[in-house]
């Protein structure tokens, strides 16, 4: 089979279930293909994480997969910090962006199963073929398709986090009656966490001792379907379509102490309530012409959700937030072989629409603003097209081109439209070793969200570490040109090892900005342009079987190096990039018995530590900490296995310090928050018939 024939296949794999053997004329690709042979032919480079890697460590959900994924930045929420990467990598779910922004408290990511991904792809610059929006990268989740054999799935988790229990079920049956081919799963879960955060605070010489307690209830069912029908080999027709209910409740104690007094000197409560339903509804269909494909598919997405927040300290606070987002849309993708040429176009139309209501009531007075009542809408146009051309049996370059158009109403209106071209070139030196070179334009848009004026107040008593976060009407797009440069090779038992660097220009940055709101007396967050900056460093990968030392044992490391600078606008000073650490690694081994058909192992996640400096009479630092999990499953029979789970074995701390200073520069008033974690264990069995 020749390279050109390995390209095309591998490139159209992601349209057919990628287990089976796929035909397209006389090109096949079969079974043994692995997720390394296809990261070392794609064109592009791609990091893929196949489905039995992505459960044995026991995340709960794609949110935690992501986390700790090298080189993936997810949105902070309200707890500890995330995986630091290279800034705001997007998101896609079989190839559909996905917004982690759109709550105020779920992500979409969070309701999805481990059990419900094929595998997931990671791509370090951006492509003309997926959004614009690629700054950082994409993360691609693909869901498992319908296979053409019957089989039934079945998994039950029981878990403890410190004294608290959670129980997961997941269930899964896919099976073809004649020319449909179908896949059905439902989830359900309940978690209940409670962790600590130890407060330090020094103020003009008064110092308190805070102890907050926080317990956090979620409770999830979901079910999912996917149907296949086959007419002729010719046509595919394709629904997917999901819904999702989750319930979460979460609830704050807090003691202070002033002085180290033995009476404490005030006590708070907050208790939040909150329901969301997701919907998720597509019906497609692939065509074939020859070698040509073309694919169609028409979608919409619905997100509601609903709170309640009360909360007494010294004055009663009430919320009531409601939020509804919706979108359409159609699109459409065309795939032909053209002699050395792989080529792809396509489009996107889609409509965004999002409701932000929130009523606030203060000790019984209602204070809500015209601000806490927006609706907000968008319409996107998108064009591309890539060609992926050979020029020989070991080089392979793509070019791409992206047209984006969007109308924006979020109370002010915008009009944007802009073309971002990518270059992606591959060089297979030899069958083992390859290198990659890539250039790409990207844009960051704000999120609605993020537009909106609308306040989303902290849950707990607020501070320079849990401000409350209010939108910015006059936010406008970062604008960034990616560079990348990489060597891999590849060793004979599928293992790799690599090395990258990559540099990214950046214009109007997007950075979070925290300031003292005096006439408030409370802490704001607030998205800003920041600057002109850069992103800078090195990335190091190795994934090795040791099997002529020890049979079955393997290890795997990844580090990630970084450097960062940034010019204010505003203040003219020169920095580094806020909250971004300039050092990230994960470690670990595998071990497989295979005459008791036992494998074990453990992963080690370092996050390096950051310095932010002082802007607008606040800056924070944040020390580094690590978190060890392990793992062990036994195979009971070709029926059922048992896994066991010990996640953040050393019960890791997160350290954070924010100052405030005056006007002459003296620091005011030094916060330190201690946040606490336990480690968490699981079991699960898992029968497959």
């Amino acid at each position: 089979m020749n390279y050109r024939t390995i390209l095309a296949a591998t490139a159209m794999i992601s349209s057919v279930c990628a287990q089976e053997i796929v035909t397209l004329e006389k090109i096949q690709i079969a079974e043994d293909y692995t997720a390394i042979d296809e990261r070392r032919d794609n064109s592009i480079a791609k990091r893929i994480i196949k489905a039995e890697e992505l459960t044995q460590y026991g995340d709960s959900n794609a949110l935690e997969i992501l986390r700790r994924t090298p080189g993936v930045t997810i949105p902070n929420g309200k707890g500890p910090a995330s995986a630091p990467g290279k800034g705001y990598t997007v998101v896609m779910i079989d190839g559909e962006a996905t917004s982690t922004g759109t709550s105020k408290r779920a992500s979409p990511l969070e309701q999805i199963s481990p059990d419900m991904i094929e595998r997931i792809e990671v791509m370090t610059n951006g492509s003309a073929e997926y959004t614009a929006e690629s700054m950082g990268g994409i993360v691609n989740v693909v869901l498992k398709k319908p296979k053409a054999e019957g089989r039934t799935l079945a998994k039950v988790t029981v878990g403890a986090y410190g004294e608290d229990l959670s129980e997961t079920a997941y269930v899964q049956r896919e099976g073809k009656l004649d020319k449909v081919s179908y896949l059905v799963n439902l989830n359900a879960s309940n978690n209940i966490k409670e962790d600590r955060t130890d407060i330090v605070t020094d103020k003009a010489a008064l110092d308190t001792d805070e102890e907050r307690d926080e317990r956090s209830k979620n409770r999830s069912v979901g079910v999912r379907a996917k149907i296949n029908y086959s007419p002729s080999s010719r046509l595919k027709i394709l629904y997917d379509g999901s819904v999702t209910f989750n319930h979460d409740s979460n609830e704050i104690t807090s003691t202070t102490m002033t002085e180290g007094l033995a009476t404490p000197t005030s006590r708070y409560r907050s208790h939040d309530d909150a329901t969301n339903t997701m919907l998720w509804s597509a019906l497609g269909a692939e065509h074939r012409f020859g070698d040509d494909i073309f694919e169609w598919k028409a979608k919409i997405h619905s997100f509601e959700e609903s709170g309640d927040l009360k909360s007494l300290s010294t004055n009663s606070r009430k919320e009531h937030d409601y939020v509804l987002s919706r979108f359409y849309g159609l699109q459409g993708d065309y795939t032909a072989l053209r002699d050395e040429h792989f080529i792809k176009g396509g489009f996107e139309l889609k409509r965004s629409d999002q409701i932000d209501e929130t009523t606030r009531i203060l000790n019984g007075v209602d204070v809500t603003s015209v601000n806490d009542k927006i609706q907000m809408k968008e319409d996107k146009l998108s064009l591309y097209i890539q060609d992926e051309y050979t020029l020989n049996e070991g080089i392979v370059i793509t070019p791409g081109l992206r047209y984006e158009t969007l109308e924006r109403d979020y109370g002010a209106t915008s009009n944007l439209g802009y073309f971002v071209p990518s270059l992606h070139a591959l060089f297979q030196v030899t069958p083992k070793d390859n290198i990659r070179a890539s250039v790409a334009k990207t844009v960051r848009l704000p999120r609605l969200s993020q537009l909106s004026a609308s306040t989303n107040s902290t849950l707990d008593e607020n501070s320079i570490h849990r401000p409350d976060v209010i939108g910015n009407p006059n936010l406008t797009e970062e604008k960034a040109v990616s560079y990348e440069l990489r060597y891999e090779h590849f060793f004979a038992d599928k293992g790799i090892a690599s090395i990258g660097g990559f540099y990214r220009s950046i214009d109007d940055k997007i950075e979070n900005m925290i300031r003292f709101n005096s006439i408030s007396g409370r802490y704001e967050q607030t998205p800003e342009n920041a600057g002109e900056g850069s992103l800078w460093g090195l990335e190091l990968e190795v994934k090795k079987s040791l099997k002529e030392y020890v049979e079955g044992f393997g290890l795997f490391a990844n580090a990630t190096l970084q450097d960062s600078s940034i010019t204010n606008t505003l203040t003219g000073v020169k920095r580094e990039l806020l909250q971004t650490p300039n050092f990230t690694c994960n470690l670990g081994f595998d071990h497989t018995l295979k005459g008791s058909e036992i494998t074990y192992g453990a992963a080690y996640r370092y996050v390096g530590g950051y310095d932010d400096p002082q802007e607008y009479f606040i800056s924070q630092s944040q020390k580094g900490y690590g978190t060890l999990d392990l793992y062990a499953n036994k195979r009971l029979n070709k029926t059922f296995k048992l896994q066991f789970n010990v996640k953040n074995i050393t019960a890791s701390t997160v350290e954070t310090t924010s100052r405030l200073y005056d006007a002459g520069g003296a620091i005011t008033q030094t916060q330190v928050d201690k946040e606490h974690t336990k480690p968490q264990v699981l079991l699960s069995i898992e029968g497959k018939w």
